[in-house]
């Protein structure tokens, strides 16, 4: 079926809090025909606010932290598409259909044709953090976490996401898709040659029963409507096995590495030596 790329990280993140601030780090092989867009510097007011400015803004975070107590319990409802357990993604207890699917344990991922597959491992414990389909320049990268029977971590992370995206510079907008809620962001990133320039990427998130998925669009999935559908009919088709065990809320839920025929060791050194023209899942070894 070809080889797996392993994509090391040097720290593990073990609770999706850990992983916020990494997405500005997302790898970038799914873009690399996507250029940073040139960003033209905008003069700000430097003129110092009023007294009465300042009284202004002070009713306004006051109430700003109404609003935030009376989401408080908004915040932990369930967000995943209507017809989730219908069209996906789907948990192992309920009813799918049959697919062409990679078993990377707690994830049973689609494949198609032309496809590449890339596990992203921490480099020490190359435990099997994430999972990234790359397909036709677009990347969509997923990963699962634990949650509470009753709860949810979608509206939760998508608020911590905007927010970091926001401090650092970035823009962050809502979008309503069939996905549901997604983020739409733009972080500050520099164009091929040095030049100040923006990266768009997409965050969408689906909660499930005990468990979360989340999944980063990169590169042409962010700018081409018919590769992103693709690749989002592919995350309606991904089944999470959670499993029975205890776990912490908002716990990463660690993958495994499917078995691949032959010595990975030995496929890593004659990788040159593949026919280009082989169809299926293509997964490249990396270390």
């Amino acid at each position: 079926m070809g080889l797996f790329s392993r994509f090391s990280k040097k720290s593990s993140a073990e609770k999706i809090d850990d992983t916020v601030d990494e997405e500005r780090d997302v790898d970038d092989v799914a873009t690399e025909d996507t250029e940073a867009e040139e960003s033209t510097d905008i003069d700000s007011d430097e003129a110092e606010p009023s007294d009465a400015d300042n009284s202004t803004d002070d009713e306004d975070a006051a109430e700003d932290e109404d609003v935030d107590e009376l989401d408080e319990d908004a915040l932990l409802e369930k967000s995943a598409p209507y017809d989730r357990s219908e069209k996906g993604p789907f948990d192992a207890s309920e009813d799918y259909p049959e697919l062409n699917r990679l078993d990377l344990g707690a994830l049973k991922v689609p494949v198609v044709d032309g496809m590449q597959v890339r596990l992203d491992t921490d480099d020490e414990s190359q435990r099997v953090l994430a999972v990234t389909l790359i397909h036709e320049g677009g990347g969509i990268q997923l990963q699962a976490f634990a949650t509470p029977r009753s709860e949810g971590l979608w509206n939760t992370v998508r608020k911590q996401l905007a927010s970091g995206v926001t401090s650092q510079g970035g823009e962050a907008s809502e979008l309503h898709t069939a996905l549901g809620r997604e983020l739409a962001v733009e972080v500050p990133a520099k164009t091929e040659d040095g030049r100040p320039g923006k990266r768009a990427m997409r965050f969408a998130g689906v909660d499930g029963p005990r468990w979360f998925v989340r999944a980063v669009f990169s590169g042409k999935a962010v700018t081409n409507d018919e590769i992103r559908s693709e690749l989002s009919a592919l995350f309606r088709g991904v089944i999470v096995d959670r499993g029975q065990e205890a776990m912490a809320p908002r716990e990463l839920i660690v993958l495994t590495a499917p078995e691949v025929n032959g010595d990975s060791e030995t496929e890593d050194e004659d990788k040159d030596e593949l026919n280009p023209f082989e169809r299926g899942p293509e997964i490249t070894e990396v270390r």
